[in-house]
């Protein structure tokens, strides 16, 4: 009976304990964008060390739960205490939050539909995106706090780098240095990481972008984007090769002086390319070279199929045209003649599918209209995210939205770009000011 009513105590106090460290994460996440970033960032690495298996629980109802689960809902719920402090929301923060309310009642059908387990799993992923965008879409924007933003994700992709490296150690040298096997790109043994992470690395060279017309002490980010440069080429993910050229003609045209600089970046691409497709490396574990899989479109044709047959399916249904089907629905198809049950690997497509012609067009709407409004940002506010690289990184996530999901990282740009275009309309001549209470935070969030 004691050691029943102790057993109950130490739960109890360890319950309270844990509520109130929870408490304090959320508080100290609210005032701190730079620490926020860190994490939602860390937790992205810790997936790709991890080969997205990361540590986990499971919950009553056999429901697992992840530390990027943890992590994404502890941001979240930062996330909206920071929302509800604004005062006023501009035209794009009100497209993200309809965005939002679209995927949250597409969520609901589906828990009443086919449990929660089911529809959780399936929402995942854009638990952590929302996370992310509404976070960062409530920072007011600062040179400051971008260019801490800015370092965070360059510096971050030093330790993926090494992972892929050790990776490369282990599949062609046998050398196994405790880093897990990823599961994905199993097409290709090159492939060591999956498609996600590569374009992490992309949109970090462009980050690098603003620090290569700086002075001497800027020399380490510019070894760091060319050796980002040759990772991206040699990971052999062609729509991550497509969105880092997008990128940097962007920048480009945005910016000469920067331009000037990236067009290095091209240079050491095709210097990489050549020398990858000539001497190096075999693409697939099939001996077929890299050249030749570049130049294959049996994938693309794959894709393409799946997603027709998709649509057929889910246009049989006029209710599907304006609210879609709900989260926790299968993908199941047949393609070539066998079933398939994987994703679309389409944010457009499962967007159609998971929220109506209306979700669609809210996803469009916002991202075609944030490029739009912060093409001619100011440097001043934007920092790092200036000349042409914000603009540049969505130009990106255009492209790579049609081969696969967004998470974390591209939740952080999105909230970023929101952010700097609500404070352009806000500040419009005879237009209303940002909330006092969101201009306050910038000197609570290290600014």
């Amino acid at each position: 009976m004691i050691t029943s009513i102790l057993m109950a105590v130490v739960a109890a106090a360890f319950a309270v304990a844990s509520l109130l460290l929870l408490l304090l994460l959320i508080d100290v996440l609210v005032r701190r964008a730079d620490i926020t970033a860190a994490l939602l960032i860390g937790s992205t690495l810790m997936d790709a060390f991890f080969a997205n298996a990361v540590p986990s629980v499971t919950l009553p109802g056999d429901m697992r739960v992840g530390s990027t689960d943890i992590i994404a809902t502890v941001v979240l719920c930062a996330a909206f205490a920071r929302l509800l402090r604004m005062q006023r929301l501009s035209t794009y923060h009100r497209w993200l939050v309809l965005f939002i309310i679209l995927l949250v009642l597409s969520l609901v059908r589906g828990i009443l539909t086919f449990g929660v387990q089911t529809s959780a799993s399936d929402f995942r992923l854009m638990e952590f995106w929302i996370a992310a965008a509404v976070y960062f879409a409530t920072v007011p924007p600062s040179h400051l706090i971008y260019s801490r933003i800015a370092k965070v994700w360059i510096w971050m992709t030093v330790p993926l780098m090494v992972i892929v490296l050790l990776r490369w150690l282990d599949v062609f040298a046998g050398i196994q240095l405790g880093v897990p096997r990823e599961r994905f790109g199993s097409d290709a043994a090159i492939r060591v990481v999956d498609g996600p992470y590569t374009f992490f690395l992309a949109q970090g060279f462009i980050l690098t972008l603003p620090f290569w017309r700086q002075d001497q002490r800027s020399r380490a980010m510019r070894l760091v984007g060319i050796l980002l440069v040759v990772f991206v080429v040699l990971l052999d993910r062609r729509t991550a090769w497509v969105a880092l050229l997008a990128g940097i003609v962007t920048v480009m045209i945005h910016d000469r002086r920067i331009g000037r600089r990236a067009m290095w970046a091209v240079i050491t691409i095709l210097a990489v390319v050549i020398g990858a497709y000539s001497t190096l490396l075999r693409a697939t574990t099939s001996g077929e070279p890299i050249a030749q899989a570049a130049s294959n479109t049996a994938s693309a044709a794959w894709r393409i199929e799946g997603w027709a047959v998709l649509l057929r399916q889910w246009a049989e249904s006029p209710a599907n045209w304006f609210i879609g089907e709900p989260f926790g629905a299968s993908f199941r198809r047949l393609v070539e003649g066998s079933e398939v049950v994987a994703g679309p690997h389409n944010f457009y497509i499962e967007m159609l599918l998971r929220t109506g012609v209306v979700g669609l067009l809210a996803l469009l709407a916002l991202t075609v209209g944030l490029i739009l409004a912060i093409w001619r940002t100011s440097a001043d506010d934007a920092g790092v995210f200036g000349s042409g690289v914000l603009p540049a990184l969505l130009v990106m996530q255009l492209i790579w939205f049609m081969a696969w999901v967004p998470g974390m990282e591209q939740g952080i740009i999105t909230g970023i770009a929101i952010a700097l275009a609500g404070r352009r309309m806000m500040h419009r001549p005879h237009e209303a000011a940002i909330d006092d209470v969101a201009e306050s935070s910038t000197h609570s969030v290290g600014v």
